[in-house]
């Protein structure tokens, strides 16, 4: 009788994709070490950990929704308009816990529109989400009319320590983020429902067989995802210390791509929330050797745009494999009804 191989651990913890990133970042910053010796200054990791933080947090709603198979091109936006929304409140002279309230009910609302319109009107997640990106950057631009470029900067002591205290040389804003990843990550492994995510992802039709409720599950999973940007926004305006227009502008592609590279697809049924932590890293790596090596911004963009290409095409084929097409059939050598 044939014995069948142990799958290895990374197999079983579905960590393969996770650790090669893993890999290349290790590489990435061992040869920025080399090659650039303000890497490891003091200055330039304390930079680091401060991109890192709320681009993890949002990440982590991010992964959720492509654990079922979502993702939510709004959540710079959101980022953005909880951060105002938090200074306009504070600014307006009402107490911290108000005004990080107000932040917050505004990103859960944005997250909960965009959850009612994919969840319960069937619309898809990527035009919802697009539109509401140009429609709260739209209204982000309403409310900074005649305002200074920096934005509000009038804020409680209590406010900005929240986001600048730090523990040993760590950030504190980083610090929270990585435990908020760990309780992410062992709600995934450890609960129904969080396992529950990756089987309404992979198999939709057998998850709601079973009785899981997709439409709640999608919505709640929106509400999520803007929760936990606004939370980025206001712990990052309570960091730097201002709110303007220009918050978490961009960064839908960024946590897209992180996500991605972290081990997500876009077909729903794969990730975790250790993969977002891991792809937020290399993106920051590679981010900083944008600017430790003086790359010109727009071979950034071209270098962005070419990993977000790559990544997505990797993906579509890790998708068509899974579902049983032979290597040779995927690219047009070989009609794909011709047996392999």
């Amino acid at each position: 009788m044939t014995r069948i191989p142990k799958p290895s651990f990374l197999r079983r913890q579905r960590l393969e994709q996770e650790s090669l990133t893993l890999g290349f970042a290790l590489i990435m910053a061992l040869a920025l070490a080399i090659a650039s010796p303000a890497f490891l200054n003091s200055n330039n990791l304390a930079s680091l950990q401060t991109s890192i933080a709320p681009n993890l947090i949002v990440a982590l709603g991010m992964m959720t929704l492509f654990m079922i198979g979502r993702f939510d091109l709004s959540v710079g936006a959101v980022m953005g308009i909880s951060g105002i929304t938090t200074a306009i409140v504070l600014d307006s002279g009402y107490p911290m816990a108000v005004g990080i309230m107000a932040g917050l009910a505004t990103g859960l609302a944005i997250g909960a529109f965009n959850g009612f319109m994919v969840a319960c009107l069937k619309i898809n997640h990527l035009i919802v989400t697009l539109g509401v990106l140009y429609m709260t950057r739209g209204v982000i631009e309403v409310i900074m009319v005649g305002a200074k470029l920096a934005g509000f900067t009038s804020f409680p002591p209590a406010f900005t320590a929240m986001g600048q205290w730090g523990l040993g040389g760590i950030s504190g804003l980083f610090l929270f983020a990585l435990l908020l990843c760990l309780l992410f990550e062992l709600f995934l492994r450890l609960t129904f429902p969080g396992r529950s995510l990756l089987f309404l992802g992979g198999n939709p039709q057998a998850a709601e067989a079973t009785g899981l409720n997709r439409p709640k599950i999608e919505f709640l999973a929106f509400m999520l995802s803007g929760g936990l940007a606004a939370l980025a926004g206001i712990l990052m305006t309570a960091r730097v210390g201002m709110a303007n227009r220009y918050m978490g502008e961009g960064l839908e592609m960024q946590i897209f791509i992180a996500c991605l590279i972290g081990g997500g697809s876009i077909a729903g049924g794969k990730g975790s929330y250790l993969g977002a932590l891991i792809g937020v890293m290399f993106i920051a790596l590679l981010t900083n050797a944008f600017n430790l090596l003086t790359v010109p911004s727009e071979w950034q963009a071209v270098v962005i745009g070419a990993i977000l290409v790559l990544v997505v095409v990797v993906d579509a084929i890790m998708v068509l494999r899974k579902s049983g097409r032979p290597w040779r059939t995927l690219f047009g050598l070989r009609p794909a009804h011709i047996g392999s």
